[in-house]
C-alpha cells in the first residue's frame, strides 16, 4: 500500500513538474526548442497560449469600467512567422468619455542562447501611436531580437467606460494551442449573445451566476442609482449583486486557412458578438435598446447624425434648383443629382452610417464620410420629388448582421424606389453608377429605412452578369510568330474595377501591366475609350506580336490556341473546401480567338469542343473549336450566375476549372502540305 501511495505521489510530482506554466515571462526551454506544431505542421507560427478576460470593475466616481485583459504567447517556426512580432491594436478614441485606453503594456522576446533562456524586453521607443481619424487611433509595436525559434509574449489591458463590448475572436490565421476566456457582466447589464454560425469551429461556453459585491460611499456621484446606497455623510457600505460568468477553456483551435475567392476570411472565424439590450439599475426604469430590426432602424433614424441630417435642405436648394429642370424625367433627375454630388463632395475614407462633419459642413468644405455624402444624396433626391431612402449595410470586412444590432451596420447607400426596379446609389466613388456600389459594400443585404419608420431588407447583390469579352484576330507568320489585334470590352463591375485601377495611368505602365507574366509579347497602338463614360463599357484595343504561341517539332507546328490568354493554374485545385466561393458579382468571361494559318500548312488536328453545365444554373463552361478554311476559331466562355457559390457546389466548380485548364493546354497541330 505504501509503495502504491509513493508511486502516486511521484506521478503527481512529475505531472506538476511538466505542467505548462502560462505566467507571463515563464517560457520553458521545451517551448523554445519546439520546431513545429504537432497538430498543424504547416503552421509558420502558433499561439501557445491566449488569455482574454472581460470584466466590469466598479470604480467610485466612474461607475462600471470595462476591462479587457489580454495575454498572448506565440511561437515562431519560420521566416514567414516573423510577421507575428508586429502587433497593431485599434482603439476607439472620440473623446474623454468615449474612448478606449491601453494600459500596462509589457512585451518580451524569449530566445535560447547556450541552453539559457534570454529575454529581450520591448522599450518605450518601440511603441508608436497614430491617430487615424476623429474616432480611431492605433497602437503599434514590434518586439525586438526576433528570429526563427523565438517565443514572443505580450500583455496589456484595454479599459473604457463604454458599455459596448468589442467582438471577441477565438480563431486566428495561425493555430492556437490553448485559450482561456472569461466574461463577467453585472446583473444590471443585459447583453444579447451571438456566435458565428458560419464558423466550422464550435464554441462551448460555460455559463453560471456568482455573487459579487462593491463598496459605495455617500459621496458617490456615479450614474448607478441604488436604493440602499448610504446617504451623504454615512459610512461606506457594501452592496451585493449577481455577476453573470461566461468562461471557455479550449485547446488545439485550428487556424483559419485562406482560400481563393474568399473576400474576408475573418467572417468565417469563431467569434462572439455581444449587443447591449437593457440597462436595469435598481430604483430606475428599465432602459431598452435594440431588440428587433424595426427597433434598430427606428433608433438609428432618430440619431441627430442620421435622421436630422436627412431633413436639412436649405444649404443646397439654390444650387440644386439651377441644375434641375421641371421637364426632367425621374431618370434624368437621378443622373444629374448623382453626378453633382460626386463632383461636389469627395470621400475622406471614413466609414459610418452617420455623418462625420454634418451635411452642411461637408457640403461647404467639399469633403465628408460615407454618411455625409450618401445622406446628402438621399436628401437631394427627396427634394427632387423622388422616393429615396437610405439603406444601412455592413461592409464585407465587418461581417453579416445576423441578429438585430446597431453595431452590425457601418455603411449607408441611397435607394431610389422606382416602379420598374430599385436603384442603389453610392456617391463615395467617382466611378460608381446606378446599381454599381463599392465592392466592399456588396455584402448580402441591407436594411432600407423609410421616413415613416418602416424598414425592409434589400438584396445588395447584382442580378445582372458583368461581361469581360476579349476578341483576338491573329496570323501565324513564317518565323512562327503571331501578329494580330486585340479588342476587349468590360461592362458593369468589370468596368468599375478597371476604372478604379487604371484611369489616369499613361499607356506605357498600362502596356507593362498587360504584358506581365504572359511571355514574349510586344504591344503597340494601345487605345482605351469610355473611361469617363460610366454608363458605357470600357473598350480597349491594341496590336501585338507574340513569340510564345507556337512550337515547331519536325514537320509539324503545335499552336496554343488561347495564345497569351492561356490559363495554366487552377485556383480551385484543392479536393475539399471549407468556405463558399465569393466571386463578388455574377460574371461572364468570354474569349474569341480567330487564328489564320500560314500558306504551306494544313490543320492536322484540333481540340475537341466541350460544354459543362453546373446544377441549379450556378454556372457553365464551354470551349468550342471550328475550322473554316485556313482559319481556326476558338470560342471559350465561363459563366458564373451567382456572386457567391455555396460549398455544396464546389466539386462541380472544381471540375469546371479543371476542364478549363485541360482545354487551355491542348494544341492545334499543323502539318506541311
Amino acid at each position: 500500500m505504501k509503495k502504491i501511495l509513493l508511486l502516486l505521489l511521484l506521478q503527481l510530482g512529475l505531472t506538476s513538474i511538466h505542467a505548462q506554466n502560462y505566467k507571463f515571462g515563464k517560457v520553458s526551454k521545451e517551448e523554445l526548442l519546439e520546431k513545429f506544431n504537432p497538430a498543424d505542421s504547416s503552421a509558420n507560427a502558433t499561439v501557445l497560449y491566449r488569455k482574454h478576460y472581460v470584466d466590469f470593475d466598479y470604480i467610485e466616481g466612474k461607475g462600471f469600467v470595462q476591462q479587457n485583459e489580454i495575454h498572448e504567447r506565440v511561437k515562431i517556426y519560420s521566416k514567414e512567422g516573423v510577421d507575428q512580432a508586429t502587433k497593431v491594436i485599434r482603439l476607439y478614441d472620440e473623446s474623454n468619455d468615449h474612448k478606449e485606453r491601453m494600459v500596462g503594456l509589457k512585451a518580451v522576446t524569449h530566445n535560447l542562447n547556450s541552453n539559457k533562456v534570454v529575454q529581450s524586453k520591448l522599450k518605450k521607443s518601440g511603441i508608436f501611436e497614430e491617430k487615424t481619424n476623429d474616432y480611431w487611433k492605433k497602437v503599434k509595436f514590434t518586439l525586438p531580437n526576433i528570429k526563427v525559434g523565438s517565443v514572443i509574449e505580450y500583455k496589456y489591458t484595454i479599459e473604457t467606460e463604454l458599455l459596448d463590448i468589442n467582438d471577441i475572436y477565438f480563431q486566428q490565421m495561425i493555430p492556437i494551442k490553448k485559450i482561456d476566456f472569461r466574461l463577467t457582466i453585472p446583473e444590471y447589464f443585459n447583453y444579447k449573445r451571438h456566435v458565428n454560425i458560419k464558423s466550422a469551429y464550435i464554441l462551448n461556453f460555460n455559463n453560471e451566476v456568482k455573487p459579487e459585491s462593491m463598496v459605495l460611499s455617500g459621496m458617490n456621484n456615479s450614474p448607478l442609482s441604488l436604493r440602499n446606497r448610504p446617504k451623504v455623510g454615512e459610512s461606506r457600505s457594501e452592496l451585493k449583486y449577481n455577476q453573470n460568468w461566461t468562461t471557455l477553456v479550449a485547446e488545439n483551435i485550428p487556424a483559419l486557412k485562406d482560400e481563393a475567392y474568399v473576400s474576408s476570411i475573418g467572417k468565417y472565424a469563431a467569434f462572439l458578438k455581444l449587443e447591449l439590450q437593457q440597462l436595469k439599475f435598481p430604483g430606475r426604469p428599465v432602459k431598452s435598446f435594440s431588440t428587433t430590426w424595426d427597433r434598430v432602424t427606428k433608433s438609428i433614424y432618430t440619431y441627430a447624425s442620421f435622421g436630422e441630417e436627412l431633413n436639412k435642405k436649405n444649404y443646397y436648394k439654390k444650387d440644386l434648383d439651377l441644375i434641375l429642370s421641371a421637364s426632367d424625367a425621374p431618370d434624368q433627375k437621378v443622373r444629374k443629382i448623382f453626378n453633382y454630388i460626386k463632383s461636389k463632395v469627395k470621400y475622406n475614407n471614413i466609414r459610418g452610417y452617420g455623418t462625420d462633419k454634418g451635411v452642411r459642413k461637408a457640403y461647404k468644405e467639399g469633403i465628408g464620410n460615407v454618411g455625409d455624402i450618401n445622406l446628402m444624396l438621399t436628401s437631394m433626391l427627396r427634394y427632387a420629388g423622388l422616393k429615396a431612402n437610405p439603406v444601412l449595410l455592413s461592409t464585407v470586412d465587418n461581417g453579416v448582421p445576423l441578429f438585430p444590432t446597431r453595431k452590425g451596420f457601418n455603411y449607408v447607400v441611397s435607394c431610389v424606389e422606382m416602379k420598374e426596379k430599385n436603384i442603389l446609389l453610392d456617391a463615395t466613388n467617382n466611378y460608381s453608377c446606378k446599381n454599381i456600389i463599392d465592392l466592399d459594400a456588396l455584402n448580402w443585404q441591407g436594411r432600407l429605412v423609410r421616413k415613416d419608420g418602416s424598414s425592409e431588407w434589400v438584396n445588395l447583390f447584382p442580378k445582372k452578369n458583368s461581361n469581360n469579352i476579349t476578341m483576338i484576330s491573329a496570323t501565324l507568320v513564317n518565323d512562327l510568330t503571331f501578329k494580330g489585334k486585340v479588342r476587349s470590352q468590360k461592362t458593369d463591375y468589370y468596368a468599375y474595377e478597371y476604372r478604379n485601377e487604371y484611369v489616369g495611368i499613361e499607356n506605357e505602365p498600362l502596356i507593362k501591366d498587360l504584358s506581365k507574366n504572359i511571355g514574349e509579347i510586344e504591344i503597340t497602338n494601345l487605345n482605351v475609350v469610355n473611361e469617363q463614360e460610366l454608363n458605357k463599357p470600357i473598350q480597349q484595343s491594341y496590336d501585338f506580336t507574340y513569340e510564345d504561341g507556337s512550337e515547331e517539332i519536325g514537320d509539324e507546328i503545335y499552336i496554343s490556341p488561347m495564345l497569351f490568354l492561356t490559363e495554366e493554374d487552377n485556383v480551385f485545385n484543392k479536393e475539399n473546401r471549407s468556405y463558399p466561393v465569393d466571386f463578388s458579382f455574377p460574371r461572364i468571361n468570354k474569349n474569341i480567338i480567330n487564328l489564320t494559318i500560314p500558306d504551306g500548312y494544313k490543320v492536322k488536328s484540333i481540340p475537341e469542343s466541350v460544354k459543362m453545365v453546373m446544377s441549379d444554373d450556378v454556372g457553365e463552361y464551354s470551349y468550342l473549336v471550328k475550322q473554316m478554311g485556313n482559319t481556326v476559331q476558338v470560342s471559350e466562355a465561363l459563366k458564373i450566375n451567382f456572386p457567391i457559390v455555396a460549398v455544396m457546389y464546389y466539386p462541380e466548380l472544381r471540375e469546371i476549372f479543371k476542364k478549363l485548364i485541360e482545354k487551355n493546354a491542348e494544341k492545334i497541330v499543323l502539318e506541311k502540305i
